[in-house]
């Protein structure tokens, strides 16, 4: 069980992990908000035909990608302040939950937090509810579409980017995890919207205490 559990954190929980789902995530909302302009427009009319609300078809899928982006970067921020939050082979509870801002509010680590507050809040609107499901679990909570604003998109990258940002200079730092993992992770390209340059030289070494993660096209051989 000892050996299952350091697993748990050397290959699953640990930080860069978690960092990396968010960017996978963030990339793939970005891909859709950039072909948005060709998506379908969602019309509810009335019985007399008036219009009650429109959107984007695409917007509620980029709502959910973005969302969970923002909730996994800022899970990597907490497991990476709070190592025994991923101990003994399970998550602690605080790593359960969807609500951003109440996620936020428990790292100290995070930049900028009350300017990114708007932003957590529209994102974390919909992911127990409208970004998923038809409803929510009460009437009470069940809320209705919201509009994908230029401004709000832009206010996501900006959180990301700063996020991205200061993951990467905390996991360069390195970091010690429960059962006697340490780890230390060189992030090269793009990650989150932030870009750092690629090193001219450099290597990735699995199951070692460093390790260099690339991102770059699919034929780029630098």
């Amino acid at each position: 069980m000892t050996d299952d559990n350091r697993r748990f954190v050397e290959d699953y929980a640990n930080p860069h992990s978690w960092l990396l789902m968010a960017d996978n995530l963030h990339e793939q909302a970005t891909a859709l908000y950039k072909g948005r302009r060709g998506s379908g427009i969602m019309t509810k009319t009335s019985a007399n035909n008036v219009i009650l609300q429109q959107t984007m078809v695409v917007d509620k899928s980029v709502f959910l990608l973005g969302g969970f982006a923002l909730e996994n970067a800022i899970k990597a921020f907490l497991v990476y302040e709070n190592p025994n939050w991923i101990s003994g082979g399970h998550l602690y509870k605080n790593l359960k939950s969807h609500k951003l801002t109440a996620l936020q509010r428990l790292s100290k680590e995070i930049p900028h937090p009350k300017a990114h507050t708007r932003v957590l809040e529209e994102f974390e609107s919909g992911l127990d509810s409208w970004f998923r499901y038809p409803c929510a679990l009460t009437i009470q909570a069940t809320i209705d579409e919201r509009h994908l604003y230029q401004d709000l998109w832009q206010g996501y990258e900006k959180v990301m980017s700063s996020y991205g940002k200061k993951l990467g200079t905390l996991l360069n730092k390195g970091w010690h995890g429960p059962h006697k993992f340490y780890g230390r992770w060189t992030l090269q390209g793009e990650f989150l919207g932030y870009k750092r340059p690629f090193l001219k030289t450099s290597r990735t070494v699995e199951r070692v205490t460093k390790t260099a993660t690339h991102k770059g096209r699919a034929d780029d051989n630098s």
